[in-house]
C-alpha cells in the first residue's frame, strides 16, 4: 500500500504540481518576465495549460525560454501549437537544449514559424516600456568562444540563458558582466535525494556540481537554475515542476 501510494506521488502527483520563484531587481519594478526550461513535450499534458494559465495571468511582458523542448518521442503538431500559445501571450526569446542540438534545422523552422526569437550564442538589445534588457542566450559555456555578447550600453538589467550550468564556475570572467544567469537541464535532479543525487550526476554526466538547483551568487552575479516544468523520462521527486518570475 505504501510502495503505491510513493508510485503514484512520483508518477501522477508530483510532476502535476506547478511551483513559482520570482527574483526581483528594482524597487520599483515596472516589467516582469517569465522564465522557463526543460518541458520536454511528449504529448498534450493538463500542466501545459497551467503554465499558459499562469503567464496570462501574471500579465509578464516577456517569456524566456531556457531549452530543451524536444523528448524522445514528441508529437510535433501539439508542440508547435503549444509555442503558438506561448508567443499569443507575450514575446518569446529562447536558446537551444542539449535535445535541440541535433536538430537545429528543425527547430529553427518551427521557432520561426511560430514567433519565437532564437538566441544562439547571440545577443539582443530589449525596449519594454521604460526599460531595457539585454539578453544573451548560449546552450553551454562550451560556446562561450563564439558567442556575439553585448555591446557595451546602459542596461537596466543584463540577462545570460544558459541552458547547461555545467562548469559555469570556471568563467568568472563571463558572468561578472551580467546581473542574472539563468540555467536549465538539471530539472533539479528530478529525483532528488541529497548528496545522493549531486553524487550521481557527478559520476555519470562530468558535471561539476557548483549550480544545480535554485538560486546561487558569485560576486556580483545572481545566478538562477531551475527545476523545469518537464522530463525526458517519467516521474519527479523532491523536483517539483518550476516556473520563474522576474521583476526589474
Amino acid at each position: 500500500m505504501v510502495f503505491a501510494c510513493v508510485i503514484a506521488y512520483v508518477f501522477l502527483i508530483e510532476p502535476n504540481i506547478l511551483t513559482v520563484e520570482r527574483l526581483t531587481f528594482s524597487d520599483d519594478p515596472s516589467v516582469k518576465i517569465a522564465f522557463f526550461a526543460d518541458i520536454h513535450i511528449w504529448t498534450k499534458k493538463p500542466l501545459h495549460d497551467r503554465i499558459l494559465e499562469k503567464f496570462a495571468d501574471e500579465g509578464v511582458d516577456l517569456i524566456l525560454f531556457g531549452g530543451d523542448v524536444l523528448a524522445p518521442y514528441t508529437d510535433m503538431e501539439y508542440m508547435e501549437s503549444f509555442l503558438s500559445e506561448l508567443t499569443a501571450i507575450a514575446p518569446v526569446y529562447a536558446v537551444y537544449g542539449n535535445w535541440e542540438e541535433s536538430e537545429t534545422t528543425t527547430m529553427q523552422k518551427v521557432y520561426e514559424e511560430a514567433g519565437i526569437n532564437v538566441v544562439h550564442a547571440n545577443s539582443a538589445k530589449i525596449q519594454i516600456s521604460d526599460k531595457k534588457l539585454g539578453l544573451t542566450g548560449t546552450p553551454s559555456h562550451h560556446y562561450f568562444s563564439w558567442t556575439k555578447f553585448l555591446p557595451e550600453d546602459d542596461y537596466d538589467l543584463k540577462i545570460l540563458m544558459v541552458h547547461a550550468p555545467n562548469l559555469l564556475e570556471e568563467r568568472e570572467d563571463v558572468l561578472k558582466d551580467f546581473d542574472l544567469v539563468l540555467a536549465g537541464h538539471t530539472h533539479g535532479g528530478q529525483f532528488y535525494i541529497p548528496w545522493l543525487t549531486e553524487a550521481i550526476l557527478k559520476s555519470t554526466r562530468r558535471f561539476s556540481g557548483d549550480f544545480f538547483r535554485g538560486l546561487y551568487q558569485i560576486n556580483g552575479t545572481k545566478v538562477f537554475v531551475t527545476r523545469g516544468v518537464g522530463g525526458w523520462f517519467p516521474g519527479r521527486l523532491a523536483s517539483l515542476p518550476e516556473l520563474v518570475f522576474i521583476e526589474f
